[in-house]
């Protein structure tokens, strides 16, 4: 259906992720859709928590979404995006909405939790498990400093070139610079074979060639598109570069890990504390228009 699903609550995190989305969606020329997810025990109501409601019921619910989707977005563009309310759990409500969609957009907490939780349960959930790319907004937005600048994460594996693919159409969309980074660390084991056998020239020749070959698989025509090879770990490579961004982009998971993870744990490092919004790409996406791309495990 080429939509951009947007969990919904009375959040502020939530409402800011509204708005992104319709950002994106005028980008992309997608149309929106805000999905309120709700039960008997989550009872959403825009004049705070009170007490359990038996009568709370899907009229309700309609209405405190209306009302969430004016107060984030005024009313004039809220008559644009259309609305949806489920009666379910949170995270599993808004997977199963999300099944045909092409992009799903979170606030990084919503109304649950702990303060000090960077990443609530709900958003961790969709990033595990939603079948489309994951879009996780922080609040606040960060402004970019300077022209708009992309930045996306590259190992090697086909999950990286995925976000890769994202990541270049994105930055065609909005004209703006995108920076490819991948990051290759020093071997951290020991012993005199592994030293000897470490050659810092070679493994930099490599690394640039990974990027190299990435990005020659690709159609990067149009992109104001720069290199940037960092010797170190990777999540700490993309943050600091993404200082500044206004987005990042990486895929669920790398080449480390284990098969039975996920999402990698780059990915999760990224998503928990970079300060702009951050797109989560799986192993298998659609392309636009509704074609199936399955794209091999990575680990």
């Amino acid at each position: 259906m080429n939509e951009i699903i947007v969990g919904l609550d009375e959040s502020e995190g939530a409402a800011e992720a509204l708005r992104w989305a319709v950002r994106e969606g005028d980008l992309r020329g997608r149309p929106v859709r805000a999905v309120l997810v709700w039960d008997y025990l989550d009872q959403h109501r825009l004049d705070g928590p009170n007490a359990f409601d038996p009568t709370y019921d899907e009229s309700l619910a309609e209405k405190v979404l209306a009302e969430a989707v004016t107060h984030a977005v005024g009313p004039a563009p809220a008559e644009a995006i259309a609305r949806t309310t489920v009666c379910d759990r949170a995270a599993n409500g808004l997977i199963d909405q999300a099944a045909d969609a092409e992009l799903l957009v979170v606030g990084a907490r919503g109304l649950g939790g702990f303060k000090s939780l960077l990443l609530g349960s709900v958003s961790n959930q969709c990033l595990h498990h939603a079948p489309c790319p994951v879009a996780v907004v922080h609040t606040p937005v960060v402004p970019a400093s300077g022209p708009e600048r992309i930045v996306v994460g590259i190992d090697g594996s086909a999950t990286a070139q995925s976000a890769l693919r994202w990541a270049l159409a994105e930055a065609r969309a909005r004209r703006a610079r995108l920076d490819v980074v991948h990051a290759w660390p020093v071997p951290v084991v020991g012993g005199p074979f592994t030293i000897m056998a470490f050659d810092p020239v070679v493994s930099e020749r490599t690394a640039h060639g990974i990027v190299d070959d990435a990005v020659a698989a690709e159609d990067a025509a149009g992109v104001d598109l720069h290199r940037v090879v960092i010797c170190g770990s990777a999540a700490p490579a993309l943050l600091s570069t993404a200082d500044g961004a206004s987005l990042v982009v990486v895929g669920s998971r790398g080449r480390g890990g284990f098969q039975r993870l996920l999402l990698g744990s780059v990915s999760q490092q990224v998503a928990q504390h970079v300060r702009c919004p951050v797109v989560v790409v799986p192993p298998s996406i659609r392309r636009p228009g509704g074609v199936g791309q399955q794209l091999e495990g990575d680990g």
